[in-house]
Formats: structure tokens, sequence, C-alpha cells
């Protein structure tokens, strides 16, 4: 008897790992029938979407309100294809309220389905009374990271912990440039100091941050000749926005090409890998950048509305995930008022004159890796995902 599930994802990079999962479980089930909400990776690997990723991607933080009725909409759209499908099991991956919500409702009218969630709401960084609305509907999280099924556990929801999608997506270290490879590629002299700078993937980012990275730049440039800045801007718009900005000063004009360099998305993990520091806005590019073993000055400036919001329902201490993880403030911080050019200069020059300091860093940060690698065994999140599923689809097929 073929199987068949349900897959709910939001954005392009739960599309990305939720077609992983698909393929490595029709490895298992060649006739598994897969239907959901997803993007064109998802539907490459025969998926048949309820709903596309391109239908709802206006719908923003700011905008939510005003988007509620539709997507009510298609949550009830959803709860109707279970109702009608009777699938074998549901997979919700990542788009936290939503997802939560959707299995709010999927529980109450289904009270057997199994229902798996891959890469859940960090109720342990904020909201923690979330965890107790899991726990209800849930039947087990698949979690990224290793504290998790322990958190979670304790809590009353069953955890595993499957592996972090990152891990595959960056793989090996040596894999990537030499420094010196990269340095002919991008114009960079490799013999010079190098910091390497991701400053957002908006707009309002980019507007928010690039004052105060200007402002270091210029100081930094002027009191340690030859050292040098590789920027990432996400797309031509951010890329014309930044060109702007450093060409407004008289001190940065003429160094793009000779000592500012612009990159696209598809260079920063030769980026990373090759600077001596990163500034990263706050957010998945700081375990990016903690992958690589990078010493990092981890960022944020914006809506002051937003941010003691966020302070307000915030259990943790930290921002950035390397020092989360590491439990202490292994890199800095720079959020809100101390996201400025004074803060940038002083621990850039900290690290740049203290290699031992940005040794130590590194080690902490690559003992990080090799725990999510979990040692030697590589752990996989695709197979492990798929694993997981296989398990509870075997239990369906004996009921």
């Amino acid at each position: 008897m073929s199987k068949s599930i349900l897959i709910s994802v939001g954005d392009p990079s739960a599309d990305k790992h939720a077609a992983a999962i698909i393929k490595d479980l029709k490895q298992i089930y060649p006739d598994l029938k897969v239907r959901g909400m997803g993007g064109s990776k998802m539907e490459d690997a025969g998926a048949e979407l309820i709903y596309n990723l391109n239908d709802f991607h206006v719908i923003g933080v700011i905008e939510v309100v005003k988007h509620i009725p539709r997507i009510l909409a298609m949550e009830e759209r959803i709860v109707k294809e279970v109702e009608e499908s009777k699938p074998d099991l549901v997979l919700l991956v990542d788009f936290g309220g939503f997802n939560t919500r959707l299995a709010k409702k999927l529980r109450a009218k289904f009270a057997s389905l199994p229902i798996l969630y891959f890469i859940s709401p960090q109720v342990w960084a904020s909201r923690p009374w979330r965890a107790k609305a899991l726990a209800r509907v849930v039947s087990k999280l698949l979690v990224i990271f290793p504290f998790e099924e322990r958190y979670y556990e304790q809590r009353g929801i069953q955890a595993t912990f499957v592996g972090h999608p990152l891990l595959k997506q960056i793989g090996e270290i040596s894999s990537y440039p030499t420094r010196e490879e990269f340095a002919k590629k991008i114009g960079f002299n490799p013999d010079n100091e190098l910091i390497s700078i991701f400053a957002g993937s908006r707009k309002s980012e980019i507007r928010n941050h690039m004052p105060h990275i200007i402002l270091a730049m210029e100081e930094l440039l002027s009191s340690r000749p030859g050292i040098q800045f590789i920027l990432s801007m996400a797309g031509a718009e951010l890329r014309s926005i930044a060109e702007s900005m450093i060409k407004s000063s008289s001190v940065l004009n003429e160094q793009l090409g000779k000592a500012i360099f612009l990159i696209e998305n598809e260079d920063n993990f030769s980026a990373m890998n090759a600077a001596d520091v990163v500034w990263a806005k706050s957010g998945t590019t700081t375990l990016e950048v903690a992958l690589f073993g990078k010493p990092m000055i981890i960022f944020y400036r914006g809506n002051w509305i937003s941010y003691f919001l966020v302070i307000l329902v915030k259990t943790i201490k930290n921002f950035g995930m390397p020092n989360i993880l590491s439990n202490r403030q292994l890199v800095p911080e720079l959020i809100q008022f101390d996201c400025r050019a004074q803060q940038f200069i002083r621990y850039t020059k900290d690290m740049l004159d203290v290699p031992g300091l940005r040794n130590e860093i590194s080690q902490t940060l690559l003992s990080l890796r090799a725990q999510l690698e979990m040692g030697e065994k590589k752990i996989d999140y695709v197979k492990s995902c798929a694993s997981e599923i296989d398990k509870f689809l075997e239990v369906a097929s004996s009921n």
C-alpha cells in the first residue's frame, strides 16, 4: 500500500530542506505521495502543491495584519486537504507562526494523526510558554541543536536531534578555495588583514547598518594601512545602495576595488573562510561564520519598538547563536545603541592585535561545529529526518 504525507513550508530554505527529505523518502517508498505547501524544489522532488511559496511571499512581519484573512484561508484549505486525502503523516518545516497554528487546528480535528515538526520554533529563546502548546499538538520534534532534545523532553515533548542543515550546506572547510586562490578571484592582497562584512539582506538593514560600518572602515583604513574589507550584498539593488553610501564617503570612495571589495551571495562562504575577522549581522549568518571557526563581531540595529518587544519576551542573555551554544559571551554582540563605529573599531583591533584571542575563539567555534556534527558521525539531517519519518510510517502500516 502506498504511503502519503503532507508537508508545510513557508520559505525557499525550508522548501530546499523538504525537497531533499522527499527524495530520500522516495528511495524507501517509491510510490510515496506528497502534497502540501512549498516551492519549486518540492515540486521538482515530486510533491503536488496546494499552495506555492510565490502565492504568499509578499507576507511580511509588518504586513501580517493586512493578510490575516488570507493566512486563515490557507490554513483552513490545508486542514480540508488533510480531511480529504487522509495522509499518513504531516511534516511541518520551520515557518513557526503559521505551522504552529496549523498544528493546533489539525490536532483538534485529527487526534491520532502523526505531526512531526522539523526546525521548530525556538521557544527556549523567547516565549517559553509556547512549549506547552507544542506538547499538546506535535507528535515529535526533529531538532537542529543537540541541547534542544533534553529541553523539549523535560517539557513532555518527544524530540530527536537530527543535525543542522547548515552542516550539509557548507560541507567541509577544505573544499573551499584557499585564501590565495580566493584573493586572485576577488582582487585583495592575501598577505594583508582582511575583514569580511555581512550587513544584512534587507534594504532597511543596509540603511541601518552601513553608516556605522562606513565610519568604522574609515577609521581602520587610516589607522591600519593595508587593511581590506569584503562586503557581501544580496542582489543588485542592495549592492547599488551600498555602493552609493560608500561613494558618498571621501575616504572610502577611492578604495572601491582597492581595499573594499563587493561580492554576491555565491561567494559568502569563501569570504568567511578567507577572513581574519568577520562582522556578521545577527541571524543565521553568525552560525555560518561559526562553522568556519572565524572570530566575529555580531551586530544589529533596528526599529526601537521591535527591539523592546523582543527584550520583553526574550528569556536568554545572548542574541548570537555562537554565544548561545557556548553558553558565554564568546564573541562581542553590538546590539542597538552598541552597534556603532567605535565598538566595531575597538573589538576588531583587539582581535587583530591579539593572535591568541583569535585562536581561542576559533578553536571554541570549531568545537561547537564538532558538537553539531556529533563527532565523527557527521550526522546528515536529510537521512536523519527521513529515518524518523519512516518510523512513523511503519507504525501506520501496522495499524
